[in-house]
C-alpha cells in the first residue's frame, strides 16, 4: 500500500497553533472540513476562500479524514476558545 502525500498541507508549530493548514495560507484543515460537513461543495469552498484551488480542498479533506481524532481535537479547542472569548467579560450587568 502506498503512503499518501499531502503536498498541499503543512504543520508549523509557530503558525495557527500548530494546526495543519493549506500550504502558503493560514486556512486550517479543520475549517475546510467544517465547511464540507455543513454541505459546501469543493467549488463553494474555493469561492469562499479564493486563495485555494480545488486540489488544496481535496488534500485538506483527505488529510482530515486520515487524521480525524487530531482534527476533532483542534475543532473542539477552537469551540472552547470561542466560548471563553464570549464569556471573558463575565455576566452582563442588568
Amino acid at each position: 500500500m502506498s503512503k499518501l502525500d499531502y503536498r498541499n498541507i503543512e504543520q508549523d508549530p509557530t503558525r495557527c497553533g500548530g494546526q495543519p493548514v493549506v500550504v502558503g495560507t493560514r486556512i486550517r484543515v479543520g475549517v475546510i472540513l467544517s465547511c464540507y460537513r455543513q454541505g459546501m461543495g469543493v467549488e463553494e469552498i474555493v469561492q469562499q476562500y479564493p486563495g485555494l484551488k480545488p486540489a488544496d480542498v481535496h488534500d485538506a479533506l483527505a488529510y482530515a479524514y486520515d487524521h480525524l481524532a487530531e482534527i476533532a481535537t483542534d475543532l473542539a479547542a477552537d469551540e472552547e476558545a470561542a466560548v471563553k472569548a464570549r464569556h471573558a467579560g463575565g455576566p452582563s450587568a442588568p
